[in-house]
């Protein structure tokens, strides 16, 4: 028996629904896809801008939080409720609230790096407050002893120094940087500051090229002597250039 004419005419009228259905909803996926696009690139630079003080702050490095972060939260937490109530592009593109999350979620990136770069810069007065190997070199006779010591330590400063040129990759660059502050501190330790007037004026005399025989004081002979380190130095006339 054939299906008659209203029965082929409802199936039909069904059918044309589906479609039109189906039509829209490509169309609705093609909207939410364009706003998809427009957050992909702000939302993954905050993403790396927060993966970056999450870093910090698990190490015990703290980083404060910019307004603006929240400010952006609160944007998304509204466009979201509004989205969960009726899942369609429009509710998102209604009014300047989609325009102003994109602009929000880009100050908020901003701040949290400016942030992140801050406290890491700010870290190093903090794992390491050592003077610099210039300040160092003004305070201490270069003894054997010193200079071995201040060799090590202008080294190890160098790579300390180095490592805040950058942002530390991972924990481990973190732990590295706390490795050679201990190790820094440890090598100050060794310096030995408490050296007579003479005998720094005669070693800074020397690492400077040579010092004259009337540097050579009785407190410094006794100082090499008591040291070990008489037998260190020789006398060598000058050229007349006054080179030796």
């Amino acid at each position: 028996m054939s299906t008659s004419l209203p029965a082929r005419a409802k199936a039909l009228r069904e059918r044309l629904v589906v479609l039109d259905r189906l039509g829209a909803n490509v169309e609705e996926t093609g909207l939410l896809e364009d706003l998809r696009s427009d957050l992909a690139l702000p939302a993954a630079e905050l993403s790396r801008a927060l993966d970056q003080r999450a870093l910090l702050f698990g190490s015990g490095i703290e980083t404060p939080e910019p307004s603006s972060l929240e400010t952006a939260r609160k944007r998304a937490a509204a466009l979201l409720g509004r989205f969960t109530a009726e899942r369609k592009a429009a509710a998102l593109k209604k009014g300047t609230g989609w325009a102003n999350l994109l602009k929000e979620i880009k100050a908020a990136s901003t701040d949290v790096s400016a942030s992140v770069v801050r406290a890491w810069k700010g870290y190093r007065q903090t794992v390491f407050t050592g003077e610099a190997p210039a300040l160092v070199k003004g305070r201490i006779a270069f003894t054997p002893t010193n200079n071995a010591a201040f060799k090590t330590y202008e080294q190890l400063h160098q790579a300390f120094r180095a490592e805040f040129d950058k942002f530390p990759a991972d924990q481990a660059a973190i732990e590295r940087v706390k490795a050679l502050a201990a190790r820094l501190t440890e090598t100050a330790k060794a310096f030995d500051f408490d050296v007579p007037a003479d005998v720094k004026r005669f070693l800074e005399a020397i690492q400077s090229g040579g010092a004259k025989l009337d540097l050579l004081t009785e407190a410094v002979r006794e100082w090499l002597n008591a040291n070990d380190a008489f037998d260190n130095y020789r006398i060598v006339p000058r050229s007349a250039d006054g080179s030796r």
